[in-house]
């Protein structure tokens, strides 16, 4: 099985000059893809998602992720929410931000298919001036030692002028307490909730992407009673609260 798996994985880099079939090589916006101008205008920042898999032929030990801003992108407003590897992180003051993996020790997909798999998390806010009706694409790409260069799809940043915004909503920043934890633990919001909120929608994940627990409530508050994990698995866990179309996250990690 294990050579089937590893035969596949050379038949698609010879044949597609890269791992992309069957490879979690991608990046997608977190949330709504369509902002207002009201929401570009009150700060409003898009959520990426950027995650890569090693389907090489063994182990990678150093890897190097590049994501090249539109210009319609702030720059100086990118903040990172999490990655699944520690990372060096370069900023030279241009567009382009640059990730590099000194020792990320990824295995291949056959041996571990979960093991290699990674992702980075990041906030970037657009400039003021976009007008309406435009779209803007974004897409990263890696390069793992001395493999070929490969990119994700495009993702899009929608600017729409029909949406509701007579009534923005509010983001909410909160923590999880203590952090890390054995699976039971607070949702401290940050400033107090208004009697207006919305019903929450929360779930937890794995670096994966895959849901491990989710649910509903009335507010952060509730949700804090709700959100635990029962035996769970050591390891790096992001916990997400949407309201609306607004969304909000926190890593976590779990310790035995």
């Amino acid at each position: 099985m294990i050579l089937c798996s590893r035969l596949l994985s050379l038949c698609c880099t010879l044949f597609w000059g890269a791992p992309w079939v069957f490879a979690q090589n991608d990046k997608q916006i977190i949330g709504d893809a369509v902002f207002t101008p009201q929401e570009i205008a009150e700060g409003a920042a898009a959520t990426f998602l950027v995650r890569f898999q090693n389907v090489w032929n063994d182990t990678v030990y150093q890897m190097v992720v590049r994501d090249t801003l539109d210009p319609r992108f702030d720059v100086e407003s990118f903040t990172m929410v999490a990655a699944s590897h520690p990372y060096n992180l370069l900023l030279d003051g241009s567009n382009v931000i640059r990730w590099y993996f000194t020792e990320i020790l990824l295995p291949d997909s056959a041996s571990n298919f979960a093991g290699s798999i990674g992702f980075i998390l990041y906030n970037v806010k657009p400039k003021p001036f976009i007008t309406p009706g435009q779209s803007i694409a974004n897409q990263a790409c890696f390069t793992m030692e001395n493999y070929p260069e490969y990119c994700t799809n495009q993702a899009y940043l929608w600017i729409d002028e029909d949406a509701d915004v007579e009534n923005p909503e509010k983001k909410f920043d909160f923590q999880v307490v203590p952090n890390p934890n054995y699976g039971q633990f607070e949702i401290r919001q940050s400033q107090e909730a208004g009697h207006d909120q919305p019903k929450l929608i929360w779930w937890i994940t794995d670096i994966h992407g895959k849901i491990i627990s989710d649910g509903r409530a009335t507010d952060s508050a509730a949700a804090g009673n709700q959100v635990w994990l029962e035996k769970p698995a050591p390891g790096l866990y992001l916990l997400w609260l949407k309201e609306n179309q607004k969304l909000s996250v926190e890593q976590f990690a779990i310790i035995r």
